[in-house]
């Protein structure tokens, strides 16, 4: 090593570096800067790319797969069509076994909803489904913003292609009551919706009664639905002047005055028909198929109103008239009846009349009679009575009641079977609960919980 070399090396090693606090290099005086490593501008690329292609695929999806309506189809076929945003057909279901029948080979993936629509409405026409004697259907269109549902439901109403048919057309929404009663008694939403309506109208009737019906039926019973096109057919039945000539030909009277006649259900399709003559107001109920008298009944009540004008100028003249007795009410109910064995006989006085009830030769019967004069105010036979035939005890229709009420100690218990059904009654955790249930299927026909 020469000269140079050695006083360079010595020079270095005197060198003395400042000592660097990076804590403090502003206040030094100094700037650090720390090396950012930069991503390949490949890979930039390539990310952005993945975002934008799954962008325009969940566009793509909701688009063109994604399940955004539902539209029901009831008549007795029953069938559900799930539809995708552009209103194009994504699945077509089969509710039950005419459901399949309808379907058949058809393949609508793909098709615009109202041409799937006329063509399964078609499908029921061509099978026999739709024709003169029942000609409604029932159209049902769940999404859940409701604008869109009802657009929906307005845009298929006017594109049904079809004549002298009836058209109920609805929206719906998923409730939970709503899907517990379709899943019990296997139907659609969409039917469970109209169930409950004519329920609300008529809370005499019962879901057990009105679920097997068609629409056709329910359509009669639903009467003044302002979401329905057309009138149901009225053809499968006897028909209004029928039914009109058989309650008159049974009152033996002509001349009568406020007529009023309605087709209704009572577990049968009935004419209710109502009229006075000869002062005296009568009631009919004569099955709609068959033209045969369910129940009848004839008030003499304006009779019986001077009867008692009678009888309040006696009191004020203060003289007395004795009551017939019980067993003379009973008498002139069952010579009127024209029967002498009879069951479930019930008897009541009430604000100077009795109150008759019995059964005999499988009909029931109701009296009121006047319990000063003895003459009939009111009576009333009903045609379509049954004798109870329970399948299920009166142990087990207890049971299926606490099951339900989820209880196991009560109080108060009573159970009645009438018209086969359990009505039941019990106290538990301070309420108070009411069940009907089917005494056949054991099913529960309606319940209450009182809770004041």
């Amino acid at each position: 090593m020469n000269s140079i070399e050695k006083r360079i090396n010595k020079n270095l090693n005197n060198i003395k570096l400042p000592k660097f606090d990076l804590n403090n290099l502003e206040k030094k005086g100094y700037v650090y800067m720390e090396k950012k490593r930069k991503l390949p501008i490949m890979a930039t690329i390539s990310t952005l790319c993945v975002i934008c292609l799954l962008f325009i695929g969940g566009l793509y999806y909701n688009n063109n797969y994604k399940v955004t309506s539902k539209v029901g189809i009831d008549v007795n076929p029953s069938v559900e069509l799930k539809i995708n945003q552009k209103e194009k057909v994504l699945e077509v279901i089969a509710n039950n076994e005419d459901g399949e029948k309808i379907i058949s080979d058809m393949d609508l993936k793909g098709s615009d909803i109202n041409v799937a629509v006329n063509a399964l409405i078609g499908s029921m026409v061509k099978n026999g489904y739709i024709n003169e004697l029942a000609n409604s259907i029932l159209i049902s269109v769940e999404n859940n913003d409701n604008t869109k549902a009802e657009n929906l439901r307005q845009e298929i109403l006017n594109q049904i292609n079809m004549e002298n048919i009836s058209i109920i057309s609805q929206t719906v929404n998923e409730e939970k009551e709503l899907t517990d009663l379709a899943n019990q008694y296997n139907i659609s939403l969409g039917k469970v919706k109209i169930i409950k309506q004519i329920m609300a109208n008529n809370n005499l009737l019962t879901f057990d009664q009105l679920a097997d019906l068609s629409i056709n039926e329910l359509n009669l019973i639903l009467k003044d639905n302002e979401n329905t096109t057309g009138n149901a057919s009225q053809k499968a039945y006897i028909g209004e002047e029928k039914a009109k000539e058989i309650a008159l030909d049974h009152a033996n009277v002509t001349n009568i005055t406020n007529y009023k006649i309605e087709l209704d259900f009572d577990d049968v399709m009935v004419y209710e028909i109502e009229f006075k003559a000869n002062n005296k107001e009568y009631d009919y109920e004569i099955n709609a198929l068959t033209g045969d008298i369910i129940e009848y009944e004839i008030d003499n009540n304006e009779v019986s109103n001077n009867n008692s004008n009678n009888s309040s100028n006696n009191n004020s003249n203060n003289t007395t008239t004795d009551k017939i007795t019980k067993d003379e009410a009973k008498q002139i109910a069952l010579d009127h009846a024209n029967v002498t064995n009879i069951t479930n006989y019930e008897i009541e006085l009430d604000d100077n009349k009795y109150e008759i009830e019995f059964k005999a030769n499988n009909k029931e019967y109701d009296y009121e009679i006047n319990a000063t004069t003895g003459k009939i105010i009111k009576y009333s036979i009903d045609n379509n009575y049954k004798e109870p035939n329970p399948v299920i005890s009166k142990d087990e229709a207890k049971q299926i009641a606490l099951n339900h009420a989820n209880v196991t100690n009560i109080t108060n218990y009573e159970i009645e079977l009438d018209d086969n059904k359990y009505e039941i009654e019990f106290n538990a955790n301070n309420k108070e609960y009411s069940y009907e249930i089917n005494a056949t299927t054991g099913k529960i026909i309606e319940y209450e919980i009182d809770t004041d």
